[in-house]
């Protein structure tokens, strides 16, 4: 860890990424605060104890604790501490970017405490379990309508109907106000966790196949589910299509006119054209037809289950199936690939992604709620007592007030509760139903009681929030890292990055000094091919081979797939096999990226034996680089003499393993 050293910076897009990743790994260090421990080193009047430099090093040492690795990680660790005191001097906390940088990020760390909080944790394991299966359902369905209790009526009455041992699928008929449901008798088909309301999706899963569920509120109106089957999850799978679409209300012959058009189409598949273009071509779905029929990896409960089970039913990947006729039309489909069921329970990433999608669902209201409760309570929420009546009084008048202003001074003295030790009045409350308000729109008093409940629970959270870099010390510490990172960034950036660059002068002097530092090694002249996969790489080696010269013009065909950089390259820059005979006229192999898939190649045009001087312009890059690390130990020197620094030898070999 180099702790933003200058000697791998160029340009300014680099000085931002090498920073940020600094700051990255800064975020995993750990301060550790207290009166007794021990200090390892000071820097002027400033110290640093043996706990935050321990836990530094071992989050950033992959190695062994020696004492050769304990001081050379002492003397970055020490040139950080150096660099960032520097800042707070400058007075570079105080800017607004800062300030604002570090307020986002508290903001994004409490916001991230409270999403990830058990409750939460539960909420995405128990749907991880449900994602297991898939169940099979249909349902009684009753409207709320204009007359909710007359609704309510109603589905009591066919639940008591259910119980005497009425047929579900005649019940359903029956009772159901809603025409299509009564067409079905019901039947919904497959379901899975996320395809329902949550209230609704647990009477689903809390009912045994065979069985129905005690009638249960939706969204417009009441239901009462049977579980006619239950299976294990059939995974995700990822497909393209070709949709011949039908109009709705299609007569007899258009109906005929789509079968036929999409039969020559599939016939077309059978026959070895591709998918991908016969989608391009002949598709009517206008959201996938441009990049050949793929879909979004999908359950087998989102689409109709026609379509899904002719999906599902293809066995391997590549296979396509036969026009499938649902209510859009005709689909072509074909299998691309098969994503099994999660299987483990305890995998800590698989929990983390289903906490973001309960977080993306309204059923994290359920955490909610158990949250505010424990938020009172953490926080000392104290009520006072207040006449309801005079509260709502003033609230009236301050919404109907022009000069409402002069409410919030004159009641600025009457408490509603408090928090902690910190008071919250009625000018409070007045200003936070004051923003509810807007051109068309005004609070009504009715609406009072419900909204003073909102403002303590958000008061609350936020006071809660605003608090957690106190009263969470892992928080506390990754606000007081990223502070420091950010101040660092700064820092570097007025006095090195920024300077190097721009000072000329000081750049070809620094060239001109060190000029055997900057001599050609073997090298070449080559075109370099960097594609976005082995297939495209295949391809633009094919052409290349073909017609090396015209590589501009491969390319513009390969429309922004493969990318390609003709320039002088040493042998040790090029992308390919340990071993590889660079020759004019010669072709390295393609070689393939593990971390992302891209693939790269070469031609080689010319060669060059080395040893030849750089001029300024092909080594000012290089130039840059050193030059920026000179200012830097330049004024490092400077640092270390307005503050010195003292190593305590004895709490430093007390670390030694």
């Amino acid at each position: 860890m180099n702790f933003c050293s200058s000697n791998k910076t160029i340009h300014r897009k680099t000085h931002n990424q090498t920073c940020m990743r600094y700051i990255l790994s800064l975020l995993l260090l750990t301060v550790v605060l207290g009166s007794n421990a021990q200090t390892l080193f000071t820097y002027g009047s400033n110290k640093v104890d043996k706990g935050e430099f321990w836990r530094a090093f071992t989050k950033n040492n992959t190695g062994a604790a020696d004492e050769k690795a304990i001081r050379e990680y002492l003397e970055l660790f020490v040139r950080f501490k150096l660099k960032v005191q520097a800042a707070k001097d400058a007075k570079l906390d105080t800017l607004p970017n800062i300030q604002n940088d570090i307020a986002a990020f508290r903001a994004q760390l409490a916001e991230q405490f409270m999403r990830n909080q058990p409750e939460v944790e539960a909420l995405a394991l128990e749907a991880l379990e449900r994602s297991a299966s898939e169940i099979e359902i249909a349902h009684v369905f009753v409207a709320y309508g204009t007359d909710s209790s007359k609704a309510k009526a109603s589905i009591d009455k066919a639940y008591a109907q259910l119980q005497t041992g009425a047929d579900f699928t005649t019940t359903a008929t029956s009772f159901s106000t809603n025409d299509y449901v009564k067409s079905t008798g019901g039947y919904i088909g497959y379901i899975t966790v996320f395809n329902l309301p949550y209230a609704l999706e647990n009477a689903v899963y809390s009912t045994a196949v065979g069985s129905y569920s005690k009638p249960v509120a939706g969204t417009n109106g009441y239901h009462i589910f049977k579980v006619l089957n239950k299976r294990a999850s059939l995974g995700k799978l990822k497909a393209a299509q070709i949709l011949v679409a039908v109009p709705a209300n299609a007569t007899k012959e258009e109906i005929a006119e789509a079968k036929t058009k999409a039969e020559m189409i599939y016939g077309l598949v059978q026959k070895g054209e591709a998918f991908e273009k016969l989608a391009q071509t002949y598709s009517d779905d206008k959201l996938t037809y441009s990049n050949g029929g793929l879909l979004p990896e999908f359950e087998f409960t989102r689409y109709d289950a026609t379509f899904s089970t002719a999906a599902f039913g293809l066995k391997k990947d590549g296979d396509v199936s036969a026009p499938v006729q649902t209510v859009s039309g005709f689909h072509i489909i074909k299998r691309i690939g098969l994503t099994a069921p999660p299987a483990a329970k305890n995998d800590r990433q698989l929990l983390e992604d289903y906490a973001e999608k309960v977080n993306n669902d309204p059923r994290i209201y359920v955490a909610y709620n158990k949250q505010k409760q424990q938020i009172l309570k953490a926080v000392n929420y104290k009520a006072i007592p207040y006449k309801e009546a005079d509260v709502w009084v003033v609230t009236d008048t301050t919404l109907k007030a022009t000069n409402y202003i002069s409410f919030y001074k004159a009641n600025e003295q009457k408490l509603l509760f408090l928090l902690g030790t910190k008071k919250y009045s009625v000018t409070d409350w007045l200003k936070f139903v004051k923003n509810k308000q807007t051109a068309g729109y005004t609070p009504q008093r009715s609406q009072y009681k419900q909204m003073m409940a909102e403002f303590v629970d958000e008061t609350a959270a936020q006071y809660y929030k605003d608090r957690l870099e106190i009263t969470n010390p892992e928080i506390g510490n990754q606000i007081k890292e990223f502070r420091e990172g950010s101040l660092l960034f700064e820092i570097m950036e007025r006095k090195i990055w920024s300077v190097a660059p721009s000072d000329s002068v000081g750049l070809v002097t620094y060239y001109n000094k060190n000029k055997a530092k900057y001599n050609w090694q073997p090298s070449v002249n080559a075109i370099v091919f960097n594609c976005a996969d082995t297939a495209v790489a295949n391809r633009a080696f094919a052409m290349m081979k073909k017609d090396p010269l015209n590589w501009k013009a491969h390319m513009e065909m390969l429309g922004g797939t493969a990318l390609a950089d003709s320039s002088r390259f040493e042998l040790n820059q090029l992308p390919a096999p340990e071993g590889t005979v660079f020759k004019a006229g010669n072709f390295t192999p393609v070689v393939t990226n593990p971390n992302d898939g891209s693939s790269s190649f070469c031609y080689i045009i010319k060669n060059y034996e080395g040893k030849e001087q750089r001029s300024f312009d092909e080594a000012k890059g290089l130039v840059i680089n050193d030059y920026q690390l000179e200012l830097e130990e330049r004024w490092l020197a400077l640092l270390k003499k307005k503050y010195p620094v003292k190593v305590n030898e004895a709490v430093l070999k007390s670390m030694v393993k």
